[in-house]
């Protein structure tokens, strides 16, 4: 099975050539890093604030993993609720985000209150400019959004990114069966062709990215409160 051939794709922190490796398998490039495969597929971000673990968990998580699981079988999504509590969580989450193909984020206008929402964002973008997406050669991403929140105060940045409008839809006590609820799963079937495209397109993985996205999660715990032993609610 071959992740790349004949495309630029990311090796190291800063370098991209253009190479073919297999996925379970790891080359060692003259500058002395390696590859090791994707833990993930997907990252799921967004902010855990009021109502919203609760939509995403009972609402919106069922028919995301049903429709990207046909579009790319077996597909594997982290979200940060599968965090243990204990003092290694923001290893973690870091940990996760760096082994994760493609970050799925769920912009709210809290989502851009939150340091660790802004921060799962801007490593991801970091990739992406690294690895030379978002431009004229290769205009895809590594970040494939959905709004679930009016978009209207979104920065710039986010609202320049192609995204899903999933505005309508974020009722926690949205009823099983209903038009409303049909109407969401046909959205959300339409969207995820985009994040089985990114996740296809993703480069090979570089292990670097795990120590240096790790050790920004960490800088980011020590600049917070590093008493806390549970996974925030991502504010």
């Amino acid at each position: 099975m071959i992740v790349s051939s004949g495309r630029p794709v990311c090796l190291g922190i800063v370098r991209c050539y253009t190479i073919a490796i297999p996925i379970w398998t790891y080359a060692r490039p003259s500058f002395g890093c390696f590859f090791m495969a994707y833990e993930y597929d997907v990252f799921l971000s967004y902010r855990r604030h009021g109502e919203w673990p609760e939509w995403v968990e009972k609402v919106f998580r069922p028919l995301f993993e049903h429709w990207l699981g046909e579009e790319h079988p077996r597909v594997r999504i982290f979200i940060d609720y599968e965090i243990e509590s204990g003092a290694a969580w923001p290893q973690r989450l870091g940990k996760a985000l760096s082994e994760s193909r493609v970050l799925v984020p769920l912009f709210s206008r809290q989502y851009f209150s939150s340091p660790w929402c802004q921060l799962e964002l801007s490593q991801m973008s970091a990739r992406e400019a690294r690895c030379n997406f978002r431009t004229a050669e290769n205009p895809g991403g590594l970040i494939v959004p959905a709004h679930i929140h009016d978009g209207d105060g979104f920065p710039a940045r986010a609202q320049a990114i192609q995204a899903a409008k999933l505005q309508e839809y974020t009722n926690v006590r949205l009823a099983k069966g209903s038009a409303t609820e049909e109407h969401l799963s046909e959205e959300i079937r339409d969207w995820v062709p985009d994040i089985a495209t990114a996740i296809r397109s993703a480069p090979p993985h570089d292990d670097e990215w795990t120590r240096l996205t790790v050790e920004a999660f960490v800088e980011q715990f020590r600049l917070g409160d590093s008493k806390q032993t549970a996974p925030p609610s991502l504010g």
